[in-house]
């Protein structure tokens, strides 16, 4: 639902193609769990709802991926959860802060699973507790991880300032370390 083009009171219809999907937000912050849409998504109508068949709020309109720039490509909903996470946070704070640990991850390639450190940023969390390019994370917590998304997932349900015992494996080798959530730059 939305005014795509200032044309009020649109209307498009389509399917859930899938879930669990990632995306990129402008800010290239990974977003978990959004809902793929054939649903048209055009300009005035991102920001919309997406709609169940029961008229229920499911996710928001948010982006589209699209070869040509235009509206014939793949819809993407921020899941209603998510967005009722950070509306009730701006409702109590007037911000929504996250938690950061300040890698990039990628899934490891060791049969037990684990999100593995491809890059530890200089300055961050990760960085001040000793992590290292390479590690592999397969303990987040008392919560075994067992792929980047699920390392993702576990760093975005804390707050900043959170301190939080990771196991890792180095050089084959299991260490625990403790980290210190940050907050999550803008940019």
């Amino acid at each position: 639902i939305g005014s795509p083009f200032g044309l009020d009171q649109t209307v498009t219809t389509g399917i859930v193609s899938a879930l669990h999907r990632q995306i990129t937000s402008p800010n290239n912050f990974s977003i978990d769990d959004a809902i793929q849409t054939d649903a048209a998504i055009n300009h005035g109508n991102s920001g919309g709802p997406l709609l169940d068949m029961d008229g229920d709020v499911i996710g928001v309109n948010s982006q589209i991926e699209s070869d040509s720039g235009g509206n014939d490509g793949v819809g993407f909903a921020v899941p209603s959860n998510t967005i009722s996470q950070i509306v009730g946070s701006l409702i109590d704070d007037g911000s929504v802060t996250h938690a950061y640990l300040g890698v990039a991850i990628d899934d490891s390639s060791a049969t037990a699973g684990g999100a593995s450190l491809a890059e530890v940023r200089a300055g961050t969390p990760a960085a001040r507790a000793g992590l290292e390019n390479g590690d592999v994370i397969t303990k987040f917590g008392d919560q075994s991880v067992g792929s980047a998304d699920e390392l993702r997932r576990l760093v975005d349900s804390k707050q900043p300032g959170d301190k939080v015992e990771l196991t890792i494996t180095r050089a084959g080798k299991t260490q625990t370390v403790t980290v210190t959530l940050g907050t999550r730059p803008s940019a």
